[in-house]
C-alpha cells in the first residue's frame, strides 16, 4: 500500500501520516525532514523555495529501491506533476503504484495562522503548537523555522497553488484522490481518513 499525504503547509500532513504509519505499519517517507538535514539544501527551503526535481527524484528513488515491499506514505512529496510522474514510474519498476492521494484541506488564512504560531524541534523535527510544550519529548530545543516566517509562508503557500495543488487534480482524474477537511481536531481527521481508506480500498490492501 502507498499513500501520499498533500496539502497546504500546516494543514496536518505530517501528524496524520505519522498516525497512518503507526495503525498500519507503514513506513513515514518525509522528504522535507531529509532535505533539511542537508545544509546547503536547508538554505532553500527556508526561503520558501523548492529544490531541483533531480535531488528529490535521486532521494526517492533510494528510499523506494530499499522499501518497496513495505507499505509507505509519503508526506511533503511530490510537490509537481513532474514529481508524481517520477513516483509513478519509480515504483512502476516493482510493480507498485500510488494507491491513493490523501489531500487535507483547510483555507488560506488557517495555513498562515497555524505556521507563524508553530514550533520545531531541532533535534528530531517534531512540530509542536506555541505554548504546546516548552522543550520537545526528545529533549530538543523548539524554535521557528526559517520558512515558518511571514517572508517565505506566502511564497510557500503560492508554490502550493502553482504547482503542488495540479498534483491533487491528476490524482483525482485518475480516481485515487480523497480530500478531507482538516478543520477538525486531529483525531476527528484521523478517523475520517481511516474510514474513507477502509471503505475505498479492499481491506487486505491497507498493508
Amino acid at each position: 500500500m502507498n499513500v501520499i499525504i498533500a496539502g497546504p503547509q500546516a494543514c496536518g500532513k505530517g501528524t496524520q501520516a505519522r498516525l497512518l504509519s503507526e495503525k498500519y505499519g507503514w513506513l513515514h517517507f518525509e522528504m522535507g525532514k531529509i532535505l533539511r538535514s542537508i545544509p546547503k539544501i536547508s538554505k532553500t527551503l527556508n526561503s520558501g523555495s523548492l529544490v531541483s526535481d533531480e535531488l528529490v527524484r535521486l532521494i526517492s528513488w533510494d528510499f523506494i529501491k530499499k522499501h518497496h515491499d513495505q507499505g509507505i506514505v509519503f508526506e511533503g512529496y511530490p510537490r509537481s506533476l513532474a514529481q508524481y510522474e517520477h513516483l509513478q514510474d519509480m515504483l512502476k519498476k516493482f510493480n507498485k503504484r500510488i494507491d491513493v492521494l490523501i489531500s487535507i484541506t483547510i483555507p488560506e488564512e488557517e495555513s498562515i495562522k497555524r505556521m507563524s504560531a508553530r514550533r520545531t524541534c531541532v533535534r528530531c523535527g517534531r512540530v509542536y503548537s506555541l505554548g504546546e510544550a516548552q522543550k520537545c519529548e526528545c529533549g530538543g530545543e523548539l524554535t521557528l523555522r526559517e520558512d515558518d516566517k511571514p517572508e517565505a509562508i506566502k511564497k510557500r503557500l503560492q508554490i502550493y497553488h502553482d504547482q503542488t495543488r495540479p498534483v491533487f487534480e491528476r490524482a483525482k482524474a485518475e480516481g485515487i484522490a480523497i480530500e478531507i477537511d482538516g478543520m477538525h481536531p486531529i483525531e476527528e481527521v484521523h478517523n475520517t481518513i481511516t474510514e474513507k481508506l477502509n471503505l475505498s480500498l479492499p481491506t487486505a490492501s491497507l498493508s
